[in-house]
């Protein structure tokens, strides 16, 4: 019988029995699936003490491996210095990846990131990330940063 541990914490986690996720999470390091959620869990201070700069290590590990929404935690986390330093080049790598697979959340913090001028980005650069986020999916969020950058004259 194979047993996977990822959705066998889930249901702990679920049901609010952190610990018990946890432990079972932090044995299975090799599962992109549970090193992305130890970073969530060290986000919200689920079973362990929260902090911020383990779960961008648990999220920056499960980026690379190509979990989704670890890609935009990690980008968000370096581009608002949560735990780490503010680093905004590292921000877009990771926001880049996500952006990649279509994801409007990191399309708009990328989109920021450009329009004040860091990670080599251009304003023309981030009012196309924005227009597409606004053709698509849309949010208030996106407007936002179209707005207060003035991207409609990039």
């Amino acid at each position: 019988m194979i047993v996977d541990f990822y959705v066998t914490a889930m249901k702990y986690y679920e049901v609010g029995r952190f610990k018990e996720a946890f432990e079972i999470l932090a044995s299975t390091p090799q599962d992109p699936r549970c090193v992305y959620a130890l970073g969530t869990m060290y986000y919200n201070g689920q079973g362990v003490e929260r902090s911020f700069t383990k779960s961008t290590q648990y999220y920056a590990i499960a980026a690379e491996a190509g979990i989704l929404p670890a890609q935009v935690s990690a980008g968000f986390a370096y581009a608002n210095a949560m735990g780490v330093p503010e680093d905004f080049d590292k921000a877009a790598y990771y926001l880049k990846m996500a952006v990649a697979q279509g994801e409007p959340a990191a399309k708009i913090t990328l989109a920021e990131i450009y329009a004040k001028g860091y990670a080599g980005g251009s304003r023309k650069e981030a009012a196309e990330l924005i227009r597409d986020v606004l053709a698509t999916t849309g949010g208030e969020e996106a407007y936002d940063v179209y707005s207060r950058y003035e991207l409609n004259n990039a």
